[in-house]
């Protein structure tokens, strides 16, 4: 497998191009090399299609080691294809690494590289840091921005993450050779938390590393027209409420059936359970309770 690094960027509205360039242009910046960028876009038309390569030219314009590869989500269905494109993405990776990022946030330049040198000094399947969370105020010609006072993703290892989902979509890095092919898939069912499913049964089964949580390796924005806004940023619209409790319903479903293996059971600090023990089995143990 190639050593080079997949990056799969979410892009579902070309009205938002400025906002996609802002986040290639941090993945310009990245001091890892080689990367290849897997543009996943949601229903373009060919001219908007073009339109958004010709933008994104110019960044990549003299970078060897720089790639774009542009897919299209073409079919109706779902309506919302956020988990989709990550799957569409997947289809056409190739590279040991593997992380993701949307549109609309931003990384630093040692991003890639401080997270590649975990996961080859660990042998981690998955490596973890942190990201600056940051309010972004919608104008119709504008953005303004400022560092939120109160950190909004709280955690510091994997109880923490077995607990509640405090790392965001680009705070990780993936080592695919680490990692059967056939769990790297998201659900589509979900439209809030896939990501979250998806690293409950990556940690579960294998090492993660969570060294550099204290480390800010990107930003995250917050954007109050709500046109990002999830639950762990202070709300949710009212009419998709029931939505959003079948989709914690599912997500506690997968802890409460998706087992720890014994490796990781030690890393936590669990002395290797005789009877199959369950992430939610884990986290009660470990909090003093008793799961029902």
């Amino acid at each position: 497998m190639a050593e080079h690094l997949d990056v799969i960027v979410r892009f579902h509205d070309p009205a938002r191009l400025r906002e996609l360039n802002r986040c290639v242009f941090s993945l310009v910046g990245q001091t890892y090399r080689p990367v290849r960028i897997i543009l996943a876009l949601q229903r373009f038309s060919a001219a908007d299609i073009a339109t958004t390569e010709a933008a994104l030219a110019p960044l990549l314009d003299g970078e060897p080691d720089l790639h774009l590869s542009v897919i299209n989500w073409e079919h109706a269905d779902p309506a919302d294809a956020r988990a989709v494109l990550l799957n569409l993405g997947l289809s056409v990776a190739q590279g040991r690494y593997l992380a993701f990022l949307d549109y609309d946030d931003v990384l630093y330049p040692e991003a890639y590289a401080l997270l590649v040198e975990r996961l080859r000094l660990t042998g981690s399947a998955i490596a973890f840091a942190a990201v600056r969370v940051m309010r972004l105020e919608v104008y119709r010609s504008y953005f303004y921005t400022a560092e939120e006072v109160v950190p909004t993703f709280k955690g510091a290892g994997l109880l923490d993450l077995f607990t509640t989902n405090f790392c965001p979509l680009h705070s990780y890095v993936i080592d695919r050779t680490a990692i059967p092919k056939a769990m790297l898939t998201f659900n589509s069912a979900l439209v809030m938390e896939e990501d979250y499913d998806l690293l409950l049964r990556i940690c579960a089964a294998h090492k993660s590393d969570f060294a550099l949580i204290g480390t800010r390796i990107g930003d995250y924005y917050y954007k109050t027209d709500g046109s990002n806004t999830v639950p762990t940023q202070g709300g949710i619209p009212a009419a998709e409420y029931d939505h959003y409790r079948t989709i914690r319903a599912a997500i506690a479903h997968r802890k409460a059936t998706t087992l720890i293996a014994p490796d990781v059971q030690r890393a936590l600090g669990l002395a290797v359970a005789s009877a199959p023990l369950t992430i939610a089995d884990a986290v009660a143990r470990m909090s003093g309770r008793t799961t029902p």
